[in-house]
């Protein structure tokens, strides 16, 4: 059973980010949320609700969204989703730290998204309320990505050209964690010293390289599309 104490916090506290400026379709902001349980720490995931023209339809994400002209900065944005998505009202307080910043695959030499990432501990119980973006929500177990039973080989939904490790949550449901949230969560885990047997350190290697991989020219418009609806 693993919990994130107040050494591990701090560990988290003094990590210093990786942040970057490459240009990029669309800038985001996403939410990790933690608590510890009697049974170990858990994160928040949610599915995003099932949409055609949408890309990222139902797939499984943290709370976050693209980043506002009034928001005050991507921590800002990061703390306005959560709460517009899934109800949390995160303060100050709940803050722990700022991780790496990450890019979604390549178009014609542009990453499609950006993404600005931050951990958030509140030590308080959280009352949920989805809105009508999110399809389902969960509090999974950090040891969830330490089973190997849970490794999964996934494609890419607009791509299947793109092949990529990818970690089974819920077969019955489509729940399957993959890409960018992913990649966040290797991150964290190597921050913690948690480990994440679900995944091989070629795999790791192979998920932080996917950066350099392009979209097709079909999955780019869709993700121009979706970036404007947003």
């Amino acid at each position: 059973m693993y919990q994130i104490d107040q050494d591990k916090l701090q560990v988290l506290r003094d990590y210093t980010p990786r942040t970057r400026t490459d240009e990029s379709l669309m800038k985001a902001a996403v939410a990790i949320i933690l608590r510890d349980t009697d049974n170990g720490a858990e994160m928040l995931l949610m599915q995003r609700a099932f949409h055609p023209k949408d890309p990222w339809s139902g797939q499984m994400a943290f709370p976050g969204g693209k980043i506002d002209p009034t928001d005050a900065s991507p921590k800002a944005a990061a703390i306005r989703e959560a709460y517009e998505e899934v109800g949390v009202e995160l303060k100050a307080e709940d803050f722990v730290c700022r991780l790496d910043d990450l890019y979604g695959l390549k178009a014609n030499q542009t990453f499609s998204v950006h993404i600005s990432c931050y951990v958030f501990k509140p030590q308080r119980e959280l009352v949920l309320q989805a809105n009508e973006e999110v399809a389902d929500m969960l509090w999974l177990p950090i040891s969830h990505l330490n089973d190997q039973s849970n490794a999964h080989d996934y494609f890419h939904p607009k791509d299947s050209s793109l092949s990529m490790p990818a970690v089974m949550i819920n077969e019955a449901k489509s729940q399957i964690l993959w890409g960018l949230s992913l990649r966040m969560l290797i991150t964290l885990y190597r921050i913690l010293g948690v480990p994440m047997s679900a995944l091989s350190e070629e795999q790791k290697a192979q998920l932080d390289q996917m950066e350099q991989r392009e979209l097709s020219k079909e999955t780019l418009e869709m993700v121009k599309q979706a970036v404007n609806r947003r």
